[in-house]
């Protein structure tokens, strides 16, 4: 008797079988065709696969899904993995310069004030959305969103170290990362994970201070990076964009990987 056949892509996925995990994935994409999980790994399978031009376009429809639901980082960090992907593809780079129109509006389908408790990955990433993103101008943001740079880490990857030079802020487009530091007795602890739309090492942009603390990958994940080089060249033409992240960064001290880190100390 012949072993049942899955029906999980992902099994298919993890023995390099590829071409039956996109069969999989297209069908059951064409039962939910707005379901966002699908379409990702379908376009991560398609790539894998050599499959270059397919993935691209499963990417194009996945940012601009994106963008249209209202999660403007997760667009952002698409459209930046399709130019890694195809650099001379000016028509992306052009959809990318208008993302700053897109964070005036709830995300669809969200009201601003609801019943229904919300997901994490949507807290975080409304509060990065409509609070930071949404106190830019669109040129302020324009300036941003072209200075991001998308970086991929494997799962159980070092982003940055507690005690080493700090000169960029980190958003979690995609995965997920856990807060370590070390207690009186140099044992390292974990005091929080962050998800998507959540950020790290806003000080450092700032300030130019070590990192307080170790970021490790809790999974593969993608995150957009801000170098404070880049900042500074914002910031020259554009200084209320520094103004924007000092007085946010203000408002949500309470949830600061630096205020995770005191809170601990002090209890220690």
């Amino acid at each position: 008797m012949s072993p049942k056949k899955s029906d999980d892509p992902q099994e298919y996925i993890a023995r390099k079988e590829y071409k039956k995990a996109i069969d999989l994935l297209r069908e059951k994409l064409s039962k939910q065709p707005k379901n966002n999980s699908i379409r990702l790994s379908l376009a991560d399978t398609l790539f894998a696969d050599n499959q270059q031009a397919e993935a691209i376009n499963e990417y194009r429809t996945l940012a601009s899904q994106y963008t249209e639901e209202g999660f403007l980082v997760k667009g952002i960090a698409v459209y930046k993995k399709i130019l890694k992907l195809r650099p001379d593809m000016r028509d992306v780079e052009e959809l990318l310069e208008k993302l700053s129109d897109k964070r005036s509006d709830p995300p669809s389908g969200r009201k601003e004030v609801s019943a229904v408790e919300p997901t994490f990955e949507e807290t975080a990433s409304t509060e990065i959305e409509s609070k930071l993103f949404r106190d830019l101008s669109q040129e302020e943001l324009r300036q941003v969103i072209d200075k991001l740079i998308l970086r991929h880490y494997e799962e159980d990857t070092i982003i940055v170290q507690e005690g080493d030079p700090g000169d960029s802020l980190f958003i979690v487009a995609r995965g997920e990362v856990r807060v370590l530091t070390k207690d009186s007795k140099q044992k390292e602890v974990t005091l929080a994970s962050l998800g998507e739309g959540e950020f790290f090492g806003e000080v450092s942009l700032l300030t130019g201070r070590p990192r307080t603390a170790t970021i490790i990958t809790n999974v593969d994940s993608d995150l957009l990076e801000l170098k404070r080089l880049d900042f500074d060249v914002i910031i020259e033409q554009f200084p209320h964009v520094r103004q924007v992240l000092e007085d946010f960064h203000q408002q949500r001290a309470y949830k600061t990987v630096e205020a995770m880190i005191q809170s601990f100390r002090s209890q220690n």
